[in-house]
């Protein structure tokens, strides 16, 4: 028998039941051929899909050998209350009944990953908003559809693209240190993204460090006084774009409706008129530390106002690598503890972190799409060369996003060797993390025969 029920729960991955003889003919006949099948055949398949619903399983196919298998879950369309499968993780094999393409958005791929990048850097020379004042109104128009995609990772506004094409051209995002973990002033961060404002250029003959600061703390004299500097009709401005200025810092405390910025005279708070993007929150601000970026504009009263901010995560204010997740800090700090553990037992091997914050193109089976790992965990090995290890921390207790995320791993796969936090997911190992990525770690070659 190749199919199975496995826990979405304690213990993640352990067995529920196999499936008989009969019911896995069902199953594939029904869900899979679903072309020729008997009642008795269909009725056998509804209780199998209505288990994995009442007792919360998956559904195992061991037509992909290893740890990469191929699963479904028990999904309910609530418009036709009708309850189906949706695969997730490795597609099954070709010759299955039960092999699908991911078609369930029009962005995906045959093999999970993006048709189109959700997240890339962005242009300095064309990313100033529109000037809105002479817009016209009209009636009707085409609905745009902003429907999250299948991974569920809308597209970023390009408030969150400027901070995050800072950060990577500053490479605050990559760390060449991995024990102990890099210690610095905050300040120095902010150097390194003023650094990259005075190199670049956001029209010909005007730097980017006019319109992004880093002084939150400017008074609202100083604010006028920079915007009638935007103003001037004798330097070049990009035509028809709306004249904007930007506040980037650190900040403990953030809303949906506030930001505050914090320094040891005293503090100021930022309430924008369009509110506070953080990114991958639906709570406010529970995860401090943040980088933040504040757009000022001047509105039809012709006060200059903070119009919209967005606020990303950061490890923390002295490794200020931007992070999605609680569960993503504790994979660094897992991945710095392992790091320890190899450069005790071996000097030849050289490491290095990535934290990706644009999609990744990849090819599947003649087909591009794109992909965005959690970590890049590149080891350089003497004698040996280079290898990757694609980190993906999985999370602990959202098991619809982890379906969702799994989809992609295909493609990670491209990239190096992919390992998960928690290990092996979505079985559920007594192994730390920590304890499994020494291992992998150690196993490199090149590592192993010393």
């Amino acid at each position: 028998m190749s199919m199975k029920l496995i826990k979405k729960k304690a213990p993640r991955g352990g067995l529920h039941r196999w499936l008989s003889a009969e019911e896995e003919t069902s199953v594939k006949k029904f869900f899979g051929d679903k072309k020729v099948f008997s009642s008795e055949q269909q009725i056998l398949a509804a209780k199998i899909i209505t288990e994995m619903r009442e007792f919360s399983v998956w559904l195992h196919c061991s037509c992909i050998a290893g740890d990469s298998s191929a699963l479904n879950s028990a999904k309910l369309r609530n418009e036709s209350m009708k309850l189906y499968l949706s695969g997730f993780g490795h597609p099954h094999t070709l010759s299955c009944p039960m092999y699908r393409e991911f078609k369930e958005d029009a962005d995906a791929t045959g093999t999970g990953t993006r048709k189109t990048a959700g997240s890339k850097p962005l242009n300095f020379r064309d990313f100033l908003p529109y000037e809105e004042s002479d817009a016209t109104v009209s009636a009707s128009g085409k609905r745009e559809n902003n429907n999250d995609d299948r991974t569920r990772r809308k597209r970023r506004p390009k408030l969150a693209r400027l901070l995050l094409t800072l950060i990577a051209e500053a490479g605050i995002n990559k760390l060449s240190q991995l024990y102990p973990l890099p210690s610095v002033r905050p300040k120095e961060a902010i150097e390194a993204l003023a650094g990259v404002t005075h190199a670049q250029e956001f029209i010909r003959g005007r730097r980017l460090s006019e319109i992004v600061n880093f002084q939150p703390a400017m008074s609202e004299q100083g604010q006028e006084k920079l915007m009638l500097e935007l103003e001037r009709t004798d330097a070049n401005w990009p035509a028809r774009k709306a004249r904007v200025f930007y506040q980037i810092f650190m900040s403990d405390t953030v809303s949906r409706d506030k930001v505050e910025f914090s320094w040891n005279g005293g503090s100021r708070v930022f309430t924008p008129e369009r509110g506070v993007s953080i990114n991958g929150e639906a709570q406010e601000g529970a995860r401090p530390p943040y980088w933040v970026i504040l757009a000022f504009k001047r509105n039809a009263e012709g006060q200059v106002i903070c119009s919209e901010g967005y606020a990303h995560a950061l490890f923390r204010r002295t490794c200020p690598v931007p992070v999605d997740s609680q569960l993503e800090r504790q994979t660094m700090e897992s991945i710095s503890t392992a790091v320890k553990w190899l450069k005790a037992k071996s000097d030849s091997v050289t490491l290095s972190l990535e934290k990706p914050v644009f999609d990744i193109e990849v090819e599947i089976e003649g087909e591009k799409g794109f992909v965005l790992p959690d970590f890049l965990l590149n080891a350089e090995v003497a004698g040996t060369g280079t290898h990757t290890v694609v980190i993906e921390t999985m999370g602990y207790t959202d098991d619809e996003y982890c379906e969702r995320k799994s989809e992609q791993h295909k493609g990670m796969s491209t990239l190096g060797v992919l390992q998960t936090d928690p290990p092996r997911w979505p079985l559920e190992l007594n192994k730390p993390f920590v304890n499994h990525l020494f291992g992998v770690l150690v196993n490199l070659d090149g590592i192993k025969k010393q």
